[in-house]
């Protein structure tokens, strides 16, 4: 499987159709999920790339990539209500509960501006995801901002909305 753009030509994709999607099991079977970004002004995936450069004895330079350690932060992250993760992980910071943000979440990153709603659109799964506050408190109102570290442990596949009761559906081996 691989990503098509859903754009015409020229057409630049808006900030609003690359979706994160957190979700979690607080205690339950039942798993709750968050769209993330709400009074966010910018938030990017940054890919922070290991990188090893060399030159060879031509003068040859040469760039390795050898792994990545994506994360993307969420400052402001203010506390709103309805929101289950900013309860969940208030709870969190106020008892110093790291256990319950370090590798519990699943990350969907959600390319909308590929694919539509009866094919559904391309996205990928992170699983044993940390979302890690960084701090909590503010000036006029109450800000948690949080990164998130994906896990790199990815599944390719598709959501079949563009709301947080999607389904995700993993792609058949071999495309």
């Amino acid at each position: 499987m691989s990503l098509t753009l859903n754009l015409t030509s020229g057409q630049v994709a808006q900030r609003k159709t690359f979706i994160t999607v957190a979700e979690w099991n607080e205690g339950s079977s039942t798993a709750i999920r968050e769209i993330l970004g709400t009074r966010t002004e910018d938030s990017s995936m940054e890919l922070n790339a290991d990188i090893e450069t060399m030159t060879d004895v031509r003068g040859i330079t040469y760039t390795d990539v050898n792994k990545t350690e994506p994360q993307q932060t969420f400052d402001p992250y203010l506390i709103i209500g309805g929101s289950n993760l900013a309860a969940y992980l208030t709870e969190a910071v106020l008892k110093n509960d790291i256990q319950a943000y370090t590798n519990k979440f699943t990350i969907y990153q959600i390319a909308a501006f590929s694919g539509n709603s009866t094919d559904g659109y391309f996205a990928v799964k992170h699983v044993n995801c940390s979302i890690i506050p960084t701090a909590i408190g503010g000036d006029a109102k109450v800000n948690m901002p949080v990164e998130i570290h994906f896990s790199n442990d990815i599944t390719v596949g598709t959501v079949s909305k563009l709301s947080d009761d999607f389904v995700f559906t993993a792609a058949s081996a071999g495309l």
